[in-house]
C-alpha cells in the first residue's frame, strides 16, 4: 500500500500542470464504509487542500458544505482518487456535474461498486504521485554491463504500456510505449551491434526514465532521405519486461538530468565505466604538418 502523502511531488505537479489542461476531477471516499463523500474539480494540490480545510477548525469553508465537511473530518480512512486529469476547466466542470448526478441517481450514498463511481476508472492520489515521482540519478552512479541507447519519447506518459506484442516495422504502434522505445532509430551499424539496452526518456521531467528493454537483436529498413541519400533505420527486438530491466539498471522511478542530447537530437549513449575510462585514457593521435619544400 502506498504511503499517504500530503501533497504531490514537484515532478507530478509538472505533469498535471499542462497549461489550460491543468484541471482534474477528484473524489473523496470513506474507505471503511464504502461511501462517496465528495466529488469535485481543481488543480495543483486542491485534492489535499480540500481535506485539510475540512479537518481544520478554522478557515474558510470555500465550496465545502457543512455536512460534507463534518463527514470528511470524522472519516478515519479517507480515500483520495483522481478520476480524470489533463482537462480544461470547462471539461472538468462538465465531468464533475455528470458524476455528481450519476452518483445521486444511480449509486446512492453507498459506494458498493467502485466501477460505478470513481475507483476502477481513476487512481488514488498516492498511486498517481508514485507513478510520476522521479528521483535524480547521477550518471557516474551508473555502471551498466553494456552500452545503453537512451531515446527521447514524446508524450511518453500518455502512451499505452501493454508489452505483449513483439513489434516490428510491419506492426509498429506509435501509441504504445514499448513500440516507440524500440525504434525506428537512425544509428550506425557498428553502434547498433553494441547496444545492449534501450531506455525511453521523457525530457519534460528532467529526463525521466519511463521504459527500458534488453536487446535480443534488431531489424533494419533502408530509406531515401529528401536529399536523395540512403539511410538505415534500426528497430530493436526484446523478450524482456520494462520493470525488470529498470530494476536491473537501477533506474526505477529515476531521472537523468545530467544526460545530454545533441541539439535537435533524439539519442544519447550511456557507456560502461570501463569503456568510459578507455575513451578518456586513449591519447588523441598527433597531427603533424608536412613541411613544404621551398
Amino acid at each position: 500500500m502506498a504511503v499517504k502523502i500530503k501533497k504531490f511531488s514537484d515532478s507530478t505537479l509538472s505533469v498535471l500542470n499542462n497549461g489550460e489542461h491543468r484541471f482534474y476531477v477528484y473524489c473523496l471516499t470513506d474507505l471503511k464504509k464504502d461511501k462517496i463523500l465528495y466529488i469535485g474539480k481543481g488543480c495543483d494540490n486542491r485534492i489535499f487542500e480540500h481535506e485539510q480545510t475540512a479537518r481544520s477548525q478554522d478557515g474558510d469553508l470555500g465550496d465545502i458544505d457543512v455536512p460534507e465537511r463534518k463527514a470528511i473530518a470524522k472519516c478515519k480512512k479517507l480515500g483520495r482518487h483522481i478520476i480524470s486529469y489533463h482537462l480544461t476547466e470547462a471539461e472538468a466542470q462538465a465531468a464533475e456535474t455528470a458524476l455528481i448526478h450519476f452518483v445521486k441517481s444511480v449509486v446512492g450514498k453507498k459506494f458498493k461498486n467502485q466501477s460505478a463511481g470513481c475507483g476502477a476508472g481513476g487512481i488514488s492520489a498516492e498511486e498517481l504521485d508514485s507513478r510520476f515521482k522521479f528521483t535524480p540519478c547521477p550518471l557516474d552512479g551508473l555502471n551498466p554491463d553494456g552500452l545503453i541507447l537512451a531515446v527521447k519519447i514524446q508524450d511518453a506518459l500518455d502512451l499505452d504500456t501493454d508489452e505483449e506484442s513483439d513489434y516490428s516495422f510491419d506492426n509498429q504502434d506509435d501509441a504504445n510505449l514499448k513500440s516507440r522505445t524500440l525504434g525506428n532509430w537512425v544509428i550506425g551499424k557498428d553502434v547498433a551491434s553494441k547496444v545492449k539496452y534501450v531506455i525511453g526518456v521523457h525530457t519534460g521531467l528532467q529526463n525521466a526514465v519511463v521504459s527500458a528493454y534488453e536487446v535480443d537483436g534488431f531489424e533494419t529498413m533502408t530509406e531515401e532521405t529528401k536529399n536523395g541519400r540512403k539511410q538505415t533505420r534500426y528497430r530493436f527486438h526484446t523478450t524482456s519486461r520494462s520493470e525488470e530491466v529498470l530494476a536491473k539498471l537501477g533506474l526505477q522511478q529515476k531521472c537523468l538530468p545530467e544526460l545530454k542530447f545533441a541539439s535537435r537530437g533524439e539519442k544519447a549513449y550511456i557507456r560502461p565505466k570501463t569503456e568510459q575510462e578507455m575513451l578518456q585514457t586513449t591519447p588523441s593521435p598527433k597531427i603533424t604538418k608536412e613541411k613544404t619544400k621551398s
